[in-house]
């Protein structure tokens, strides 16, 4: 009789549908707790407006399986997880972070909108010097009036990069105030996700590029100052 039970007991933890139908209740783990991670994929699913079955679709598993992570029944694998971060958009950092969903979305656009500034300031850098020296190849070889048509068009170019760029910049100073960052470095372990004061890797570009990365901006603008001027000269003389 007691093996009886014992048999019949397993039978009931093993059928997934036995097991869906006996737990209806809150999201648990196997010791009676609130599992974070599966609160977690609830929200992010609900929030995103995203079903189970299609969940599941992107994640490579089935409904049930996507049921048992949310219930906290079962926890993903390393390569679930991936897959979930990837469904949700997000790293899978956030992903196992313990901080609200919210929190989490919100961190991931700061670190866009950081990325976005950066960026545009190159790109604004960049296109000044492109700009100079297409504009003076074309008045150095089309007629008056073609050379001024593409200058006005560079000069719109140029406003344009430069207002976004502006934007994005005064965008990421708030972001920089609210965050702590002070640093060069601060800023790049905030893009990689680094929590304040984590030991960061030992590398050349942690430990010399980006502490001195004013020092090497510096040297490359120059560097690229000095051959646009080389390229006017020689336009000038050909």
């Amino acid at each position: 009789m007691w093996q009886e039970n014992v048999v019949a007991q397993q039978t009931r933890s093993e059928d997934p549908g036995i097991d869906c139908a006996k737990h209806d209740g809150p999201d648990v783990n196997s010791s009676g707790l609130t599992s974070p991670l599966a609160k977690r994929i609830r929200g992010l699913r609900e929030g995103a407006g995203m079903s189970q079955a299609r969940l599941a679709e992107l994640v490579l598993v089935s409904r049930q399986t996507v049921i048992n992570w949310e219930k906290g029944r079962t926890l993903p694998d390393a390569e679930s997880l991936k897959r979930l971060s990837a469904a949700f958009g997000i790293t899978l950092d956030a992903l196992l972070d313990e901080r609200s969903e919210e929190y989490l979305r919100q961190t991931a656009r700061d670190r866009r909108t950081i990325t976005v500034a950066i960026a545009l300031d190159f790109l604004w850098m960049l296109e000044i010097l492109v700009g100079i020296v297409v504009t003076s190849i074309a008045h150095k070889f089309l007629s008056s009036n073609q050379a001024y048509a593409i200058s006005d068009a560079e000069n719109i170019v140029h406003t344009t990069i430069w207002i976004a760029s502006i934007v994005a910049s005064w965008k990421m100073q708030g972001i920089k105030i609210e965050h702590n960052l002070e640093s060069v470095v601060d800023v790049a372990a905030f893009l990689e996700g680094y929590e304040p004061g984590a030991a960061l890797p030992q590398t050349f570009v942690w430990r010399w590029l980006l502490p001195h990365w004013t020092l090497v901006t510096t040297v490359l603008s120059f560097g690229a100052i000095a051959w646009t001027f080389v390229l006017l000269i020689a336009l000038k003389l050909a």
